[in-house]
């Protein structure tokens, strides 16, 4: 995990509805009497909430109380590596670390949802749930997953659909092991490839949600997203096809705020990634400033 913060964040232990445990990094406030409406930042299908202390640290820094969760199977996480049972799992998963935000500590009752990269479709899908839709300030998709440039082979996708009839928990590479991928700095890209909890293989059963987790996106009804929504592209983006997305999001947002930034796919790499963070901090507090008081 990255350290250089100036909010430290406390590590907790988040169990799911289904008793999996797993962790999160919580990022308090310096400043509790003037605290803004909490984040629940959901990370990509390789990466952990040790990607994004500089995000997280500026949002913190901003007023807003930090949840970043660690996905089952992901991060630290050892126990069903890389597995997931179905679209559903994954959104109650979140819906879970919503309510440990909402009820279990601030008491507040809606939140910012941040979802970058692969992150970004699970909390846009999140926020197409009905149930759980007034339970969002607003959405930030950061180089979301929604149509990628980078997917897995025809001969793969066959491999697994014949896994889902008899293997179901079966591995496979996920198609992003280079690292140039995600980033032009340097020194990013050997913290990359050092990186022990980075996710390199994933099930069949959770490649296959993802693949539903783009359906459910695509057939969604125009203008559904009805809360504030943000869009960060990346113009040096290498797995993000950044127009597709664009006009996939106002699909669903026609009044989406698309911002797209000098920078690789995973902003929070960028060797001076001021104006990333601006934004971000921007689309959150711009969305609450509009709340009714």
């Amino acid at each position: 995990m990255l350290n250089q913060t100036e909010h430290q964040p406390r590590r907790v232990e988040l169990s799911l509805r289904d008793g999996y445990a797993t962790y999160a990094w919580l990022y308090a406030p310096a400043a509790s009497d003037d605290m803004r409406c909490p984040v629940v930042y959901v990370h990509g299908i390789q990466s952990h909430p040790g990607w994004f202390v500089r995000s997280c640290d500026a949002l913190a820094r901003a007023g807003h109380p930090v949840l970043a969760v660690a996905r089952r199977g992901s991060g630290e996480n050892a126990v069903a590596r890389g597995h997931a049972r179905s679209v559903g799992q994954l959104v109650d998963d979140l819906d879970a670390a919503v309510t440990w935000v909402c009820m279990r500590f601030y008491g507040v009752s809606q939140v910012h949802l941040v979802g970058v990269s692969w992150g970004g479709k699970l909390a846009a899908a999140y926020c197409l749930e009905s149930a759980y839709a007034s339970r969002v300030v607003s959405l930030t998709m950061v180089a979301p997953g929604t149509v990628p440039r980078v997917d897995v082979s025809w001969r793969t996708k066959f491999a697994v659909a014949a896994a889902l009839l008899y293997r179901p928990k079966k591995l496979f590479d996920i198609p992003l092991s280079d690292v140039e991928l995600f980033t032009d700095n340097e020194a990013m890209r050997a913290f990359l490839r050092a990186d022990p909890h980075r996710l390199m293989r994933a099930t069949a059963r959770f490649l296959f949600a993802s693949r539903e987790l783009d359906w459910r996106l695509s057939r969604a009804r125009a203008g559904r997203l009805a809360m504030p929504t943000a869009l960060l592209l990346a113009a040096r983006d290498r797995i993000i096809d950044n127009a597709a997305t664009e006009s996939a999001v106002r699909r669903l947002a026609p009044l989406a705020r698309v911002v797209t930034l000098d920078a690789a796919h995973t902003m929070d790499f960028e060797e001076v990634p001021a104006d990333f963070l601006a934004a971000l901090t921007a689309a959150c507090g711009e969305a609450e400033n509009h709340l009714a008081p």
